[in-house]
């Protein structure tokens, strides 16, 4: 038996907003009772230029994406787009290489999302992409996507791949429950739900694949916000 407390989609979007502004509450109550008890640090030196520096990471790949989706790639591409493309499909070892690992699970997505399979990459593989957004973990053929619905909302997406029914959870370190999956048969991908478009910790990664006692978990998993999502398509 699965030992997960399911909640309805509306309670899971309004505790992580009533959470959110708890958090922003504690928070200016920590602020206020600093500013009256010690002065506030001066900033660190290095902390300029490491955010100056993601700011950058972010404002790059966001402008190789408007160029990229509309880019062709194949086997035998290299650079920023196979990368983008890469980091978006999930999966895959984000190197740059449109090699055989890359074509087989770029020909696994176009079948399981019903497009034309051809291994190749370009506009209506690139918009189906969009449509789903980034790929936050997968494990055991089981990956989920995640995008910005609108400033409010993100998209919640699950591809699986596995060769079985499947369900999932993904689990974060500042919420004392995880975003909780729907079951998903083999072959498909879909959107399942929206939450609400906050910051995400990300903890682990569980899939159930074929029955509840077969759970399979990944720590190797990507935080969520409005800096890191792609906008839905």
């Amino acid at each position: 038996m699965r030992n997960i407390l399911r909640r309805p989609r509306t309670v899971v979007v309004a505790t992580a907003l009533a959470g959110s502004l708890v958090f922003g509450i504690a928070a200016a109550a920590h602020a206020d009772f600093n500013s009256s008890t010690e002065p506030t640090p001066a900033p660190s030196v290095a902390s300029a230029p490491a955010a100056t520096a993601a700011t950058a990471a972010v404002d790059a790949e966001t402008a190789a994406a408007a160029t990229c989706f509309s880019t062709y790639l194949s086997y035998g591409s290299r650079g920023t787009c196979v990368r983008l493309l890469q980091k978006n499909l999930g999966g895959l070892s984000v190197d740059g290489v449109y090699g055989a690992g890359t074509r087989s699970r770029v020909r696994s997505f176009q079948d399981d999302a019903g497009l034309t399979v051809d291994g190749k990459v370009g506009p209506q593989t690139w918009r189906k992409l969009r449509t789903y957004g980034k790929a936050l973990a997968w494990v055991s053929g089981v990956t989920l996507y995640m995008c910005k619905a609108s400033s409010e909302r993100f998209r919640v997406s699950v591809w699986n791949n596995s060769g079985s029914w499947a369900d999932w959870a993904y689990y974060m370190w500042d919420h004392g429950y995880p975003i909780d999956g729907e079951v998903i048969s083999d072959d498909r991908i879909t959107t399942q739900f929206n939450i609400y478009a906050g910051s995400y910790d990300g903890k682990q990664f569980t899939a159930w694949v074929g029955n509840y006692g077969n759970a399979r978990h990944t720590k190797s998993v990507r935080d969520i916000s409005r800096n890191t999502l792609p906008a839905c398509a």
